[in-house]
């Protein structure tokens, strides 16, 4: 499976969503904009989140009422109809942040898929508390996909952890006792790992297909997964969005 087919996959549903609802006629707005970190995570008790740090925005899509979101390095402000989402561009990350927040609103308008909205706040630490209470998170070979902070600090405490970033000011660094390694060079980890815990952002920047082909569990957290999981029958993790 390639990004390209993922995609299709991910229209085709929406197309379909669109003829079962009567959606094609009907001139309503999806509008997208990047959030401010107050928008998107509120006022956390961490400032070594991503979206803090500047890395990424949070684009947020409304639709028919409902917001949907999305993380991506890759942003633009638009305004389209829901058939415009169709036509975007899912070669480009930007069109892809927009299409996964648009594709989130519409299906949590359509009571599809649930928890669009990022956690506040602190919010983000009994997420990932949470985690330590399900046995699918224990005595593992755990490889997180994107430096979660608080993730790593909670599934060190009962597993072996590798950890894979593209943001290369955390790459080489350590963090809860791990140190980070490069995104790009990924096969030696894939191959050490019980498990893949990646960022639901991987299907914006393209790489969720090295992880779905890897032959490994995968669970992919977060907000921007939301609609995909569910179409695409993936597993997923998002204890405190809305």
């Amino acid at each position: 499976m390639n990004i390209n087919d993922i995609y299709i996959q991910l229209k085709d549903a929406l197309k379909a969503e669109i003829v079962r609802h009567d959606l094609a006629d009907k001139r309503i707005d999806i509008t997208c904009k990047p959030l401010t970190v107050k928008e998107a995570i509120g006022t956390p008790e961490h400032d070594d989140y991503p979206i803090v740090k500047g890395k990424e925005v949070m684009m947020a899509a409304t639709f028919n009422g409902a917001a949907g979101q999305s993380f991506t390095d890759e942003y633009t402000d638009i305004s389209l109809s829901v058939n415009g989402l169709l036509e975007l561009d899912h070669t480009k990350t930007s069109d892809r942040a927009i299409f996964i927040a648009g594709l989130n609103a519409v299906f949590r308008s359509l009571n599809l898929c649930e928890k669009t909205i990022h956690c506040k706040d602190k919010a983000p630490v009994e997420c990932a508390e949470n985690l330590t209470e399900h046995p699918a998170f224990s005595g593992k070979k755990i490889l997180l996909v994107g430096l979660q902070p608080r993730f790593l600090e909670y599934l060190a405490k009962q597993n072996t952890m590798r950890v894979l970033d593209l943001d290369p000011d955390n790459v080489g660094t350590e963090k809860f006792g791990v140190k980070i390694e490069s995104g790009e060079d990924f096969r030696a980890a894939l191959d050490w790992c019980d498990m893949i815990f990646a960022t639901g952002s991987t299907i914006v920047n393209g790489t969720i297909t090295t992880f779905l082909n890897a032959g490994k569990p995968a669970v992919f957290f977060g907000v921007t997964i939301s609609a995909p999981a569910k179409i695409l029958g993936l597993s997923s993790y998002c204890h405190c969005g809305s």
